[in-house]
């Protein structure tokens, strides 16, 4: 557990030099500027907008954040040969990866927090909303963050950064149309397209499943037993992303 945190540790550090504050000061500027735009274009009801565009930039800019930041951690510890002084240190290649993942979590969750923050000053300025379910699509936005780190985690493992980015910006991409996919599927006469379709269906996550931005600020809240849930199922999908990133590690040549 120690060598876990150890790794957590030196991860946080490395990815909190100005990527963070990058990521925040890019969002604040874009918002500002919509909503600068909004309030002089819009008839009441301004902090909707800037609410479902608010959210929706998060997401962008949250996966954006972590596809390059993970990915270029590790490429650039294999790089400086940092990478195998920690494995000969460790007993069991996953320990790396977990720690990994925890420390880009963290830096991850530090930017979002903010960017919600902002974004929540903004809507407070120009009207009220729904903020139950502000907090609660703020929340799974979160562990669409981490889905996305753990599936970065599985793809950086290439040769090629750009290859890695491009790989997982396409499960990204997939991942919010899986539903698309299974029905595309289920049209087809093609026994081979119907059985590859539904393979991409149930091994891709199903990032939609988790997306509450939609309803955020135009209703209550979704009941607390739909949430735990979602989270019991991006939780379930994490694990097993990080497993498979795992399985795949403990195995590969680093030589």
């Amino acid at each position: 557990m120690q060598a876990i945190l150890n790794i957590a540790k030196l991860s946080f550090a490395d990815a909190i030099r100005n990527k963070v504050a990058y990521g925040v000061f890019t969002f604040l500027l874009l918002l500002l500027a919509t909503a600068s735009a909004l309030a002089s274009v819009t008839m009441g009801r301004t902090e909707l907008m800037i609410l479902d565009l608010g959210l929706g930039g998060i997401s962008i800019l949250g996966n954006l954040m972590a596809m390059i930041i993970t990915i270029q951690s590790l490429q650039q510890e294999r790089e400086s040969r940092t990478l195998y002084v920690l494995m000969t240190r460790l007993q069991g290649r996953w320990k790396y990866l977990v720690g990994k993942f925890l420390g880009l979590a963290a830096v991850l969750s530090i930017q979002i927090i903010i960017m919600c923050a902002v974004l929540a000053a903004c809507i407070d300025f120009f009207g009220q909303i729904f903020w139950l379910s502000f907090v609660q699509a703020s929340l799974m936005t979160l562990f669409e963050v981490y889905i996305i780190i753990a599936v970065a985690l599985l793809f950086a493992q290439s040769s090629s950064l750009f290859l890695a980015i491009l790989l997982t910006l396409a499960v990204d991409i997939s991942a919010r149309f899986t539903f698309v996919i299974q029905q595309l599927g289920e049209q087809s006469e093609n026994l081979i397209v119907q059985g590859f379709t539904q393979s991409m269906y149930y091994v891709l996550p199903n990032l939609e499943a988790i997306n509450l931005r939609n309803q955020a600020g135009y209703m209550a809240h979704i009941p607390w037993h739909e949430l735990g849930l979602m989270m019991l199922y991006a939780g379930s999908e994490l694990a097993f992303i990080l497993l498979i990133a795992s399985l795949i590690f403990e195995r590969k040549n680093l030589s």
